[in-house]
C-alpha cells in the first residue's frame, strides 16, 4: 500500500507550521521597555533600548504551533482510520500512515523548532529538542525498519527421562508474508541452519490485501519453498492458520509438491522417531478449530512417551496457569493443568509486537477521549490470554510446559509493520535425556 500521498500532505504541513513558526520568532515581541543598556559615556554613544526577546513569548509560540500540528494530525489520521475512506478513496496502509507520520514528521517538526531556537539563541531548549527528535527518529527506524527483519533465534531446552538422545525441535509461525523478499527466504534459510529433526510450521503463511504489491502471491510462496526445501528427520509438517490468505488458495496449495506436510485435521502421531533411537515422541498436530479449546483432552495418549502438541491459537493450552501478578487471572476449562501435556507450541499473539519496558505488551484496545475505541491488533483469541502471556516459555504445576511465540512475520492490511522490543523468532526446542549435560547446544 502507498503511503507517498499522506506524507505529501504532511510535508506541506510541515511547512505551513515551521514558516509560521519562523515569523512569530522572527517578530518576537520585547520583554519590557525597561530592558535598557547604557553603554559608556567615555565612547561618546547616546543611550540604546536593546530589546530583549521574551522567553514565555518564543515559547507560547512553540506550544501554539506544535499544537496546531499536533491537532491537524488527529483529523487526518482520524479521517483515514474510517471504512469508508479505507473502501473508496485511498488505499493506504492505515496503522503504517500514523506511525511513519509520528516518527517522519515529528523528527522534522522538532528539528525544525530546534534550529530556529538555537539561531534565536535559545540554546539550551534546542539541543534538547534536538536530543529528542534524535531519539524519536532511532526509536522509529528500531521499531519500522530494523526490530521487524531482524530474525532472532531463541533456544529454549527441556529435560526428561523419557527421550534417549537429544531430539531438536524448529517451531515457526506467523510468517505472514505480503511479498516474496529478502526476510522471507532468511527465515528458510535460518531454519535450515539449526540441524532440526522436526520442523512445524504454525499457521498463517500469506496474507493478501487490496492494495497488496507482490503479483501471484502463493504461487511464488510455493515456489520459495521450493528453491530452499525444509529438512528434517522426523518430517516437516504446517498446520493451519486463521489468515486465509487468499480467497482462491487454500493453505494445502502453498505446500503442494514441497518437503512439507500440511495437515488440515487433528491428528496423533505415535511413537514418533522410534526407529531413530531418539524417543519416541507422540506429535499431536491440533487443526485450527481445536487450537481454539475444543480440544478438550482426546489428545492426549497413554503411551507413556514424550507429547508434543502444536496448535495456531494459543487458547488450547491455557487452562490452569495462574498469573504472577497479584490478583492475575486464572484460565480455566479448555484443559486440566495437571494433564498438560510435555511440550505445548502456539503462535497467533505475534508476542504483542510492541512490548513497553517495565510494563509488557500493549493491550489489545485502548479508548481515546473524542476518538473511541481502537484496537490495537489482536482478537477475541488474543484477548483470551493474559497480557504477560503473549509470549515465551511457561512451566505448568505436571512439568508441562508452553511455548508462545513472537513469530517471524507481523500483523498485515491495516495494521502498522512495527516492531519494537519484540524481534522476529525462530523458536528451538532441545528436549534433552535428564542425565545430559546442562546446557549443550542451547542457550
Amino acid at each position: 500500500m502507498d503511503t507517498t500521498p499522506f506524507h505529501l500532505i504532511l510535508f506541506a504541513l510541515d511547512i505551513v507550521i515551521l514558516g509560521g513558526l519562523f515569523f512569530w520568532l522572527r517578530f518576537r515581541r520585547p520583554a519590557s521597555k525597561r530592558a535598557v543598556y547604557q553603554f559608556e559615556k567615555s565612547l561618546y554613544v547616546p543611550a540604546v533600548t536593546v530589546r530583549r526577546p521574551s522567553f514565555l513569548w518564543d515559547m507560547s509560540g512553540v506550544i501554539l504551533f506544535g499544537g496546531f500540528g499536533l491537532f491537524c494530525f488527529a483529523v487526518l489520521s482520524r479521517f483515514i482510520y474510517t471504512n469508508y475512506a479505507q473502501e473508496n478513496i485511498y488505499h493506504f496502509n492505515t496503522g503504517q500512515c500514523i506511525v511513519e507520520g509520528i516518527a517522519l514528521h515529528g523528527t522534522l517538526f522538532l528539528t525544525g523548532v530546534a534550529a530556529l531556537l538555537y539561531h534565536y539563541r535559545r540554546r539550551v531548549i534546542a539541543v534538547f529538542l534536538a536530543c529528542c527528535a534524535l531519539c524519536l527518529a532511532g526509536l522509529g527506524f528500531n521499531a519500522l525498519y530494523w526490530e521487524p527483519y531482524h530474525l532472532k533465534v531463541e533456544y529454549y531446552e527441556i529435560k526428561t527421562p523419557k527421550v534417549k538422545e537429544r531430539l531438536r525441535i524448529v517451531f515457526v509461525a506467523d510468517i505472514q508474508a505480503d511479498r516474496i523478499g529478502r526476510h522471507e527466504i532468511n527465515t528458510l534459510k535460518k531454519i535450515m541452519q539449526q540441524n532440526a529433526d522436526l520442523i512445524i510450521l504454525g499457521g498463517d503463511y500469506i496474507q493478501t490485501f487490496q492494495g497488496t504489491r507482490e503479483q501471484h502471491l502463493p504461487e511464488k510462496f510455493r515456489q520459495m519453498f521450493l528453491d530452499y526445501p525444509l529438512e528434517a528427520s522426523l518430517g516437516v509438517y504446517a498446520i493451519g492458520g486463521n489468515i486465509r490468505g487468499h480467497a482462491d488458495v487454500r493453505d494445502a496449495d502453498l505446500f503442494k509438491d514441497t518437503s512439507v506436510e500440511y495437515i488440515s485435521v487433528s491428528v496423533i502421531d505415535d511413537d514418533l522417531g522410534a526407529n531413530k533411537e531418539l524417543g519416541p515422541i507422540d506429535l499431536v498436530l491440533l487443526s485450527l478449530g481445536d487450537s481454539c479449546g475444543g480440544v478438550g483432552e482426546r489428545g492426549l495418549t497413554d503411551s507413556g512417551n514424550f507429547i508434543v502438541m502444536a496448535g495456531h491459537y494459543p487458547t488450547y493450552a491455557v487452562d490452569g496457569y495462574k498469573s504472577p501478578r497479584p490478583g492475575g487471572r486464572v484460565l480455566s476449562g479448555y484443559r486440566n493443568a495437571e494433564r498438560a501435556p510435555d511440550l505445548m507450541l502456539a503462535g497467533h499473539t505475534h508476542g504483542g509486537q510492541v512490548v513497553i519496558p517495565f510494563y509488557g505488551p500493549l493491550p489489545s484496545e485502548i479508548t481515546i477521549p473524542f476518538w473511541g475505541t481502537i484496537s490495537l491488533g489482536g482478537d477475541e483469541f488474543v484477548h483470551q490470554v493474559p497480557r504477560e502471556m503473549r509470549s515465551g516459555f511457561f512451566e505448568y504445576s505436571n512439568g508441562g510446559r508452553l511455548l508462545i511465540t513472537r513469530g517471524s512475520g507481523m500483523e498485515r492490511g491495516w495494521a502498522p509493520r512495527v516492531r519494537f522490543f519484540c524481534p522476529a523468532e525462530i523458536s528451538v526446542i532441545d528436549i534433552v535425556p535428564s542425565e545430559e549435560v546442562e546446557g549443550s547446544n542451547s542457550k
